[in-house]
């Protein structure tokens, strides 16, 4: 009698612990603005062209200004080369991170993106730069504008250093 008890206990929390996993499944594919801000900024520091998923089409498909984000990319290897090294060393890796709407009108948002960043060569490096104080954290503290397109929530306006020349 009792091995059957602990049978019916096991299964029901094995159940139980099956559905709290899908729920958490399904509430973390949800669209929300604070994930498209994290995803374009991690996109962002690390140097990865996907951020173009990211950004509005206004600032994509621009035809009379050249594509913003090889306009960047080649900035940056620019500034890396002029210092010796290549793209990846300017790589950044974001910890810490934590985003907040701070208004949400319709099909627009305003998130605050907090964060630190710290050189990351590779994923390895950013550890071991900070264990050995070969890399100094610097503070992320930026409000971005997004908008709803395409039933996503994309940035727009002026994100980061990635519209300036």
């Amino acid at each position: 009698m009792d091995s059957g008890g602990k049978f019916l206990t096991f299964t029901s929390i094995l159940i139980l612990a099956v559905i709290l996993q899908g729920l958490l499944i399904i509430g973390e594919t949800r669209e929300t603005p604070e994930k498209a801000a994290i995803e374009f900024s991690r996109a962002y520091f690390w140097l990865d062209p996907s951020m173009a998923d990211r950004l509005c089409s206004a600032l994509v498909r621009d035809a009379d200004q050249p594509d913003p984000i090889q306009a960047f990319l080649q900035r940056i290897e620019a500034k890396a080369r002029s210092m010796g090294y290549s793209l990846d060393y300017m790589k950044q890796d974001l910890y810490q991170v934590e985003a907040r709407t701070l208004r949400q009108d319709g099909g627009e948002a305003d998130v605050l993106l907090t964060a630190t960043r710290k050189r990351a060569i590779n994923p390895v490096f950013g550890a071991l730069g900070e264990a050995f104080a070969l890399t100094t954290p610097h503070r992320v503290e930026v409000s971005l504008h997004l908008i709803r397109e395409e039933g996503r929530w994309k940035v727009c306006g002026r994100p980061f250093a990635l519209t300036e020349s």
